[in-house]
């Protein structure tokens, strides 16, 4: 038996392991990812919702009700 022959499998499992922990980081990326995507989209709209207020003649959001100083 050569040192080829028995170095191989060695470097071919090492490669093994280090592909399945990036498979394993770019899983939990994604899901990470896909949670900012969410927390965007809602922050997104909130936005959207204050600028329609602001449009509307300035009427105050229920949410916002009952808050500040003017409370």
């Amino acid at each position: 038996m050569s040192f080829a022959e028995v170095a191989m499998p060695s470097v071919l499992g090492l490669l093994e392991t280090r592909e399945k922990n990036v498979r394993w980081v770019v899983a939990r990326l994604r899901e990470e990812a896909e949670r900012v995507q969410a927390a965007l989209g809602s922050a997104q709209a909130e936005l959207s919702r204050m600028a329609d207020a602001r449009a509307s003649g300035g009427a105050v959001p229920g949410w916002l009700r009952g808050c500040g100083p003017c409370a």
